[in-house]
């Protein structure tokens, strides 16, 4: 008689899916980029469109992660204001940055920076959610 096998969900992917996750971005190209490839890898991700759209986009529901992608040194004072408004209207609220290397040494005040690369960034996001960084 053949066994039987019961599927069992991954939990990780369960919690990959229940994170919701609001990116933002200095570059319309990029930003589109890294929504596609997130959601590709399974995350549950609303893109805002730049800076300016993400407290418009927190007063609509709420979201596990905010991400701002930071594409070069002219976009870090705009991420970082962007951030500290969002602080401002919640304390809580996780802000992370999508930055080059090179950026991640120039004043990004938040909760986490992660590459800005669209093959490193899901493993990373995935490491993080697992180990309970929201």
């Amino acid at each position: 008689m053949p066994s039987m096998m019961t599927q069992t969900k991954d939990p990780s992917s369960e919690r990959l899916a229940e994170t919701s996750i609001l990116l933002a971005s200095d570059s319309e190209r990029h930003g589109n980029t890294m929504h596609r490839a997130l959601q590709q890898n399974g995350f549950a991700v609303e893109y805002a469109g730049d800076y300016a759209q993400v407290e418009l986009a927190l007063h609509e529901r709420a979201f596990d992660l905010v991400l701002l992608e930071v594409t070069g040194e002219h976009a870090v004072e705009l991420a970082v204001e962007a951030a500290l408004r969002v602080k401002r209207g919640n304390a809580r609220q996780f802000v992370g940055y999508l930055a080059d290397a090179n950026l991640q040494t120039s004043g990004l005040a938040g909760d986490a920076v992660f590459p800005r690369n669209a093959a490193r960034l899901p493993e990373a996001l995935r490491r993080f959610v697992a180990e309970g960084g929201n």
